[in-house]
């Protein structure tokens, strides 16, 4: 009886790595969210002056944008070593 690690362990990171495939994409979600209401907000509800909305919500649909390539580049996107497998 051969009682190898390997196959848990394999389990383990895979399972790990679908989870934090969900967690970068509602991470991206809460950047775009975050940045479109910071833009579109009225003043009663965000009283910063227009500029600083301007530059706030740019930036975290920016950042939004950056976290999603990642995400994209490093879970859903195959290798050219797991393509000649």
């Amino acid at each position: 009886m051969n009682y190898s690690r390997r196959p848990q362990r394999q389990r383990q990171t895979g399972t790990y790595s679908n989870v934090m495939k969900y967690i970068s994409l509602l991470m991206v979600l809460l950047y775009f969210g975050f940045g479109l209401y910071v833009l579109l907000s009225s003043p009663q509800r965000l009283p910063f002056p227009k500029e600083y909305k301007i530059i706030l919500g740019g930036l975290l649909l920016f950042y939004g944008i950056i976290r999603f390539v990642r995400a994209y580049q490093q879970y859903f996107k195959r290798s050219r070593r797991d393509e000649e497998v």
